[in-house]
């Protein structure tokens, strides 16, 4: 989880000082930052060889920052890092998602981006028998309300299987689980 964090927060580092350099420099890139909140859900699916599977799902809220990174005008990179957590039956669950969007704006208030997104638990205890890294690909768009929020939807789906190797309980079995999140926010832009 360091490992992941000290890159999330070393990526915001090279791009706020990459965009604080001299201004007198031409520059057809501009950089925004900002952060958003809203509601999540992660669901989780498993499949057994043979062709069985079931599903389950658990909603939550979600918190974090982003940096815009604008290379045309109507195209940016979007890294975002953010903290979603989750609660069932009194108990409750973290996730660090680290996704990094392509966005492309083909009207001045209208955005669509996808990319990879990186997923993260934070509690040693929620990822027994499971592998706490995972990836997934994110599909999503946005609304730009004012010039400083935008309202956006997101689906993320699950790529990683994400049960560990080497559990007794399974062995002799092939079973995969994959997460997958669904996000509707708000963000501000500074």
């Amino acid at each position: 989880m360091k490992k992941i964090i000290l890159s999330a927060l070393t990526l915001f580092t090279v791009v706020f000082l990459t965009h604080a350099q001299d201004d007198d420099k031409a520059s057809t890139t501009t950089t925004n930052f900002g952060i958003k909140a809203g509601y999540s859900t992660i669901a989780v699916k498993l499949k057994v060889d043979g062709g069985g599977s079931a599903s389950d799902d658990v909603s939550g809220f979600y918190v974090g920052g982003f940096v815009e990174i604008n290379v045309a005008e109507k195209f940016a990179i979007q890294p975002e890092l953010v903290y979603a957590s989750y609660s069932e039956s009194g108990g409750s669950s973290g996730v660090l998602l680290v996704p990094i969007l392509a966005k492309y704006k083909p009207e001045e208030k209208l955005e669509i981006f996808a990319g990879p997104q990186f997923d993260y638990f934070t509690n040693e205890e929620d990822a027994e028998g499971l592998k706490r890294l995972g990836l997934g690909l994110t599909l999503g768009a946005g609304y730009k309300v004012t010039d400083n929020i935008t309202l956006d939807a997101r689906y993320s789906f699950g790529l990683s299987d994400r049960i560990e190797d080497g559990i007794d309980e399974l062995e002799g079995f092939d079973v995969e689980a994959r997460f997958s999140y669904f996000q509707v926010g708000l963000g501000y832009t500074f």
